[in-house]
């Protein structure tokens, strides 16, 4: 089996509002993120996917939608807290932790990445030393 990474970064910032310690306070991250895809190699192309597509999907789809915001879970203490912030916010279903982070990022690129190519794995690196996996169970 082949498999092709690509590797992105973003700027954001991100609080978490169910937490108690800093992390409840707006703070920002570099974030690292490797998508791999894998499947088999077109007989036409001998690509499994053109890597300017395979970046173009992901910048459309994730990091555009990230990159230079502030992630935030929509409940009604952020929509208070934040309802004169003028700048970019990325709201979303979950805390913005790694792990929802990726698992947002996973549902969206199963959807657009297109047979018989498939979203093999995800890492998003928080820092230079912590990171989350996603896996796919499937193949």
């Amino acid at each position: 089996m082949i498999t092709l990474t690509k590797k992105f970064e973003f700027e954001a910032a991100h609080r978490i509002s169910n937490y108690e310690g800093p992390c409840l306070e707006i703070h920002g991250h570099t974030y690292k993120l490797e998508v791999t895809i894998s499947g088999p190699i077109d007989p036409v192309t001998d690509m499994i996917l053109d890597f300017k597509t395979f970046k173009n999907l992901v910048k459309k789809s994730i990091i555009e939608q990230f990159d230079h915001a502030l992630l935030l879970k929509d409940n009604e203490e952020n929509r208070k807290l934040f309802e004169g912030y003028a700048g970019k916010i990325a709201w979303m279903n979950s805390e913005p932790t790694a792990e929802r982070m990726l698992q947002g990022m996973a549902d969206t690129l199963q959807r657009l990445i297109s047979a018989p190519a498939q979203l093999d794995s995800l890492l998003l690196y928080e820092t230079s030393s912590s990171f989350a996996c996603w896996k796919n169970s499937i193949g």
